[in-house]
């Protein structure tokens, strides 16, 4: 009998061996990082490069600018080259010259024009789509800053969930092997008959649950590593490099001026103040076409038939001006404009609609920041408390006055509080992606 408790005290004293192994192999429970992580930053500015919205809201913003090329150009004087030929079966008869009774027959009409034209009033027309493209390009400017903040969101969301997962990962591995090593422990107790098989069973079913939850875990942790490099543009099947941890953000935050931050700072707002610009631009671009329009034309012009109406080419020139005044047009202009200023007045209600939402965003991302922050601190206490818990049960467990039972429920329990102190590190980091998402602050690079 000796002998046999010698043995039962041996095992109790590798079961708490083997638990203090999984408390330092599973990541650090207070460890503490910057929030400002060195690979988010890189995979934020990877994904801003490699995504194809923020690629189309360049192309569009370049395209505005040659627009804005293009209007420039057509303010400025305009030279033209043309020519064109015809033949008369019937002959035109020129005057006759030189006492002549009859003109000649001219069969072939040529000629080879070179004109040089400038306006000089188009009634604003030019003038406001200068001024309504200029505002596009502004709109476009946030619009592109717009979708590199959505895309660096979507990174922090992609990379944060892979390290989530990876951790998960760790922590499930670490708990199977220690419940393995668990089950070993009671094998050898049944073969010195010091325990009952029951105990072993028991053991045995909370291996196999811990063993699902690993495989289970390294599906989801392999199925957001695939997500993550759909994101980067990386081989579906690579194996970026990532944080074995989640980091605990443990700056305070002011929640002063943060609506006026916001509103200034989000693309959105820069947008739609552009567009209701352009609008208004547009407006005065449509009752352009009703106004006064003015411009000259100069040019030279060499052919058949010659000046002096002779059926031998010669060279002539021509300055001209002309001048349109409407009068009337049956309402048009009224109409027209008034349709036009119904653009502008539905982009006004948009802003004022997106106004409201941003403030909503910005407090509650602000609101939600603080809650995440106190739901980690309450997580680690929870999970603090869970390991003295697992400790009382195996010094009891030592002492013979708690069951096998008992020390797997505890350290279930402690497990849990352990994925919950991680589920609750990754709604912080998200809430701060979110938080300055919802200040338009979010940054590719160290700046």
């Amino acid at each position: 009998m000796v002998k046999n408790h010698n043995a039962y005290l041996s095992g109790k004293q590798k079961v708490l061996f083997y638990f203090l192994i999984l408390f330092l192999f599973v990541p650090g429970l207070h460890a503490q990082n910057l929030p400002g992580d060195t690979l988010l930053y890189r995979y934020r500015h990877i994904a801003v490069q490699y995504q194809q919205q923020v690629k189309r809201a360049m192309h569009s913003l370049e395209g505005a600018r040659s627009e804005l090329k293009a209007v420039k150009g057509a303010m400025a004087p305009h030279l033209d080259f043309s020519s064109n030929y015809s033949y008369y079966g019937e002959p035109l008869k020129l005057a006759p010259k030189d006492g002549a009774l009859t003109g000649e027959d001219l069969h072939n009409l040529y000629s080879l024009d070179l004109t040089l034209s400038q306006p000089i009033l188009n009634g604003g027309q030019l003038r406001n789509t200068k001024k309504a493209i200029e505002s596009k390009i502004q709109s476009m400017n946030y619009f592109v800053r717009l979708n590199r903040q959505q895309v660096m969101l979507t990174a922090d969301n992609y990379y944060w969930t892979a390290v989530a997962k990876k951790e998960i990962y760790r922590l499930s591995n670490a708990y199977r092997d220690v419940i393995g090593r668990f089950v070993q422990t009671i094998q050898d107790k049944v073969t010195e008959e010091v325990v009952g098989k029951n105990e072993l069973y028991q053991a045995k079913v909370r291996y196999n649950d811990a063993e699902y939850q690993s495989i289970r875990s390294a599906k989801e942790f392999n199925l957001s590593i695939m997500a993550l490099n759909r994101l980067m543009g990386f081989p579906i099947d690579s194996m970026p490099q990532i944080n074995d941890s989640l980091p605990r953000i443990g700056t305070h935050f002011q929640g002063d001026s943060l609506v006026q931050k916001a509103l200034t700072m989000r693309p959105e707002i820069g947008m739609l103040k552009s567009q209701v610009q352009m609008n208004a631009y547009q407006e005065k671009l449509t009752a352009s076409k009703y106004n006064v329009h003015f411009g000259v034309l100069a040019g030279g012009k060499w052919g058949a038939p010659s000046p002096g109406l002779d059926i031998n080419p010669g060279f002539n020139y021509y300055l001209k001006a002309s001048l349109m005044i409407p009068v009337f047009y049956w309402g048009e202009k009224k109409n027209a404009v008034f349709a036009s200023r119904q653009q502008t007045e539905n982009a006004k209600l948009r802003m004022q609609e997106t106004t409201d939402k941003v403030v909503l965003e910005a407090q509650q991302s602000y609101y939600n920041l603080i809650k995440s922050q106190k739901q980690v601190e309450f997580a680690s206490g929870a999970l603090q408390n869970a390991k003295e818990n697992v400790n009382v049960m195996l010094d009891r467990y030592n002492e013979g006055l708690s069951s096998v039972l008992e020390v797997l429920d505890a350290q279930t329990y402690w497990q849990k509080s352990y994925f919950n102190y991680i589920q609750a590190k990754y709604e912080l980091n998200m809430a701060y992606s979110n938080y300055l998402r919802a200040l338009g602050a979010l940054k590719d690079t160290y700046k």
